[in-house]
């Protein structure tokens, strides 16, 4: 259902609600957006500021306008990027758990992969940044807080692999990571565990043994998944 916008950034707002319907599959795949004018009307909004939030739904893959057909609803998992999963990840004021361990997965899949690039390719200052963000964890007690800095820990990680596409990619998925950390933070292990971890990867790294970095972060990772099985219905 539709709801007419205030004044303030119209356009967001606008991308907010129909973005929301798309997803939630209220407007199906291949079904038409009602006529400017009518959704104007019913969002009490000017055409130019629906314009401006179409071109946007456009440009994120989740809609297509043509001259004459007008817009149409376009299946997102073949269109649209990984910037949309912190979008997928609500539903009904809860994170979606399905979503949620598909981002786990990922995560562990990734981890591995970049601690292995980091020990092959970490120069001495990469691992000295890592170090400090290990420094600030290690006075850091458990909750919210600790869980941001492991996550820091991870994208220094990333950038020590000196790759363009995974330091792209960790920016992408950063917003759903910040947005649920109150969330997130009950799935880290204890403090004593996190920080651990980081000592056990930067030895590893400092030895340049792929292998040993790959394994911590499986062994690491592989308590989330865990945990998320624990609260999905039996």
């Amino acid at each position: 259902m539709l709801r007419p916008v205030g004044k303030q950034r119209v356009a967001e707002e606008i991308i907010v609600q129909l973005r929301g319907l798309i997803l939630k599959g209220d407007y199906s795949v291949g079904q038409k957006l009602p006529p400017e004018r009518r959704l104007a009307e019913e969002l009490g909004v000017n055409r130019a500021s629906l314009r401006e939030a179409i071109k946007s739904l456009e440009q994120m893959g989740l809609v297509k306008t043509r001259q004459g057909d007008g817009t149409r609803v376009l299946d997102y998992m073949q269109t649209a990027g990984i910037d949309i999963i912190s979008h997928l990840l609500p539903r009904d004021g809860q994170p979606n758990l399905d979503v949620l361990a598909d981002v786990f997965e990922f995560r562990r899949l990734y981890g591995r992969m970049v601690a292995r690039f980091t020990a092959e390719r970490a120069t001495a200052e990469d691992i000295a940044k890592l170090e400090a963000i290990a420094e600030r964890a290690a006075l850091c007690e458990e909750g919210e807080e600790l869980l941001k800095i492991d996550f820091e820990f991870y994208i220094g990680m990333t950038q020590a692999t000196h790759n363009r596409v995974l330091q792209l990619l960790i920016n992408s998925i950063r917003p759903a990571v910040l947005s649920y950390s109150s969330f997130f933070a009950m799935f880290n292990p204890p403090a004593p565990v996190v920080r651990k971890q980081h000592r056990d990867l930067i030895k590893a790294f400092q030895a340049r043994e792929a292998d040993k970095a790959a394994q911590i972060i499986d062994t690491y990772l592989k308590r989330w998944s865990d945990q998320l099985n624990n609260l999905k219905p039996q």
